[in-house]
C-alpha cells in the first residue's frame, strides 16, 4: 500500500467508542489518496476531543486540519504530524499512532523506551497462557479459593477453611459441607487477579487440585449432573496437572486487562513458589531474581503507558495482551544491569512486595507512595538523573486522564471484570 497509496489522515476520537452507532470496537477514519507518495509525504494523526454537533462545525475543523503544517492542539482537535515513511517502514501495528488521547505522551514514552537496557520480553523468556478451561470439567473447576472474598462467581464453590496437619479442609461456601484434601494433591495458583493487591502473591495464592482423591467426586457433585459425573475420573485431573506443570512460573502477567476497573490494582505478580493463574501469562525459564526485577517493571507507570500505547482494545476499555506482543513489549534485560543496579531494584522489591496497592486509578489520583518508589527507581536505573517529583506527578495526571477516558468508553455500563472468568 505504501508504494501505491498515500495515507494523508488518520482521524479518531476519544469522545466515544466509535463514529458509528451500536459498535463495541474502536473505529478510525482513514483518508488515503491513490498516488505514489512523495519522499517528503506526511501523515496527519488527528484526535477529535469531541464530535462536531453540526455539519458547519465539521467543515470548519476539516479546513483547520488541512491547513496545519506542524503539531497542533486547540479545544477541538489534537494533530500530530509524522513522516509517511515512518508509517510505511513498519506496518505491523498502526494502532500505536492513535492509542493515546494525549499524543505528547508518545514522545515521553519513546524517550524512556529508548534506553539500551531494555529488550523485547520474548528474548528473555517464553510465555504460556492459562484459562479456566484448562482446569474445568463441565461446571466444576479445580480451584479451592484461599478466602471467601476471592469467591466472586457462582462456580467458585469451595473455600479453604483451615490447614490441619498435612490436610487442607475445604468448605462449601453455601452448604454445611467440608472435604479434607491432602496438601500433596494441591498446587498453588491464582483463580483471578482482580482484587489481588500485592506484588508478591505467595500468601494469597489459591489452591488447584492436581491429583485425584476419593472426596473429589463429592466436590464435583455439587455442580455436575449425576449422568455427567460418571465421565469424571483421574484422567481429567491428570490433564489439569499436566497443564499446570507446563504453565507454572515465578512471574505472572495479566493477559486481559481492564486498567481503569476498581479491582485492578496490579497487573504482574511474583510467586516464590511457581504458580499458574487464570487469564494470566506465565513466563517460563525465569529465575527468581529476574522475575522480581521484571515484576517491578511490568507494574511501573512506564509499562502501563507502554501497554496503552501498544494494547489492542477487544471491547470498550478491555485490552488483550496477545502472544505476538511479547516481541514488542520492552522490559529491562537483567544481563545489561550492573550488580549495583540489581541490588537497588531488589531492595525496592523487598520494600514494596507486601504493600497493599489500591486500584490503579486511586494510585494515580493520590500519587501512591509505593508507585512513586517503583517509578523513581526505574528512572534512576535507566539513567534519568534530572527527574523530579513534579515530573512524575504530571505523568500520573496524564496517565489518569487516559484511563478515565478509556473507562468512559463503556458508556456508563458497570464493570464486567468478574463476569468473564
Amino acid at each position: 500500500m505504501g508504494r501505491k497509496y498515500h495515507v494523508e489522515y488518520i482521524i479518531t476520537t476519544w469522545h466515544r467508542l466509535a463514529f458509528s452507532e451500536s459498535v463495541i470496537f474502536r473505529e478510525i477514519l482513514l483518508v488515503a489518496k491513490k498516488t505514489k507518495p512523495q519522499s517528503d509525504a506526511i501523515t496527519k494523526v488527528c484526535v477529535l476531543k469531541k464530535l462536531p454537533d453540526k455539519i458547519s462545525k465539521a467543515r470548519e475543523i476539516a479546513e483547520r486540519i488541512k491547513g496545519i503544517k506542524k503539531d497542533y492542539e486547540d479545544n477541538d482537535v489534537v494533530v500530530k504530524i509524522h513522516p509517511y515513511s515512518k508509517l510505511t517502514a513498519d506496518t505491523t501495528d498502526w494502532h500505536t499512532f492513535v492509542s493515546l488521547s494525549d499524543l505528547k505522551l508518545v514522545d515521553s514514552l519513546e524517550e524512556v523506551l529508548a534506553s539500551k537496557k531494555l529488550t523485547p520480553l520474548s528474548t528473555l523468556t517464553s510465555a504460556r497462557r492459562s484459562d479456566l478451561e484448562h482446569f474445568t470439567f463441565r461446571e466444576f473447576h479445580g480451584f479451592i479459593l484461599s478466602s471467601a472474598e476471592r469467591a466472586r462467581r457462582e462456580s467458585d464453590a469451595w473455600i479453604a477453611d483451615r490447614i490441619k496437619g498435612k490436610t487442607l479442609v475445604a468448605r462449601h461456601k453455601e452448604r454445611i459441607h467440608e472435604v479434607a484434601v491432602p496438601l500433596s494433591n494441591l498446587a498453588r495458583a491464582l483463580r483471578r487477579f482482580s482484587y489481588t493487591n500485592t506484588i508478591d502473591v505467595d500468601k494469597t495464592l489459591d489452591y488447584l487440585i492436581v491429583n485425584w482423591f476419593k472426596e473429589i467426586e463429592e466436590m464435583a457433585r455439587s455442580v455436575v449432573p449425576a449422568n455427567a459425573l460418571r465421565k469424571f475420573d483421574s484422567s481429567v485431573v491428570q490433564s489439569w496437572k499436566k497443564k499446570f506443570e507446563e504453565r507454572k512460573a515465578h512471574l505472572l502477567l495479566g493477559r486481559r486487562l481492564y486498567l481503569s476497573a476498581p479491582g485492578t490494582s496490579l497487573i504482574a505478580f511474583y510467586s516464590d513458589e511457581p504458580a499458574a493463574g487464570i487469564d494470566l501469562w506465565g513466563f517460563l525459564d525465569l529465575n527468581k531474581t529476574d522475575a522480581k526485577i521484571l515484576s517491578l517493571w511490568l507494574n511501573s507507570s512506564f509499562n502501563i503507558l507502554q501497554l496503552l500505547y501498544m494494547g489492542v482494545a477487544c471491547e470498550g476499555p478491555w485490552m488483550k495482551l496477545h502472544d505476538y506482543m511479547m516481541d514488542r513489549l520492552l522490559v529491562p534485560d537483567p544481563n545489561k544491569l550492573t550488580e549495583a543496579e540489581k541490588k537497588r531494584i531488589l531492595d525496592v522489591f523487598e520494600k514494596v512486595k507486601d504493600t497493599p496497592f489500591p486500584s490503579i486509578i486511586e494510585q494515580l489520583k493520590t500519587k501512591f507512595h509505593a508507585r512513586k518508589t517503583i517509578d523513581s527507581m526505574w528512572l534512576k536505573v535507566l539513567g534519568y538523573k534530572d527527574f523530579s517529583n513534579e515530573m512524575l506527578d504530571k505523568l500520573y495526571d496524564s496517565l489518569l486522564k487516559e484511563l478515565e477516558i478509556i473507562g468512559k468508553l463503556m458508556g456508563g455500563k458497570q464493570s464486567k471484570e468478574d463476569e468473564e472468568t
